[in-house]
């Protein structure tokens, strides 16, 4: 029943569209922030996580911005927490593949690349906003997907497959 929508020319709007009548699309809300999300997951009925680029107020970008949303009320958005690692690009960003959302763990796995460094980075979702639970390091190449499987967390990158404790 609703949508959610986000534009960049300087700041990123996050816009929330009432789709219970097709006929009638209707904005419901919107949020200003600085930077953009190129991907969207829905994490439940209330929250929102976007991956993109964090930017100065000119619009310049600076570095990978994960971003919580609080989406309960549609008509007002809110950014609950955020994430920032400067000079860094996630392949989630036009990949939504790379993107894992592990629910039993509240945990969300997002591949950072900056300065020659590759990594997984686990952020938890917890009652205050985001919590980084760790890094995984990846030889020479970006990670390019990451899954669970029992108790461990595997993450692929094109030069190896790194297999971690959860």
């Amino acid at each position: 029943e609703v949508g959610y929508v986000v534009t960049f020319r300087q700041v990123d709007p996050l816009y929330t569209v009432d789709l219970s009548n097709p006929a009638a699309l209707r904005v419901v809300g919107e949020l200003k922030i600085p930077g953009y999300s190129s991907y969207l997951h829905p994490l439940g009925d209330d929250l929102l996580m976007g991956v993109g680029q964090n930017a100065t107020e000119q619009g310049r970008i600076t570095g990978t911005q994960i971003s919580l949303f609080d989406v309960s009320d549609p008509a007002a958005p809110k950014l609950r927490d955020k994430a920032v690692y400067p000079g860094a690009y996630s392949t989630a960003e036009s990949d939504h593949l790379a993107f894992l959302w592990w629910k039993p763990r509240n945990l969300a796995v997002v591949p950072v690349s900056g300065s020659g460094a590759f990594a997984a980075v686990g952020l938890n979702v917890v009652a205050g906003g985001l919590s980084e639970a760790g890094r995984i390091g990846a030889a020479g190449t970006q990670v390019l997907r990451s899954v669970v499987i029992g108790s461990r967390l595997y993450t692929l990158s094109y030069e190896s497959l790194a297999v971690s404790s959860l």
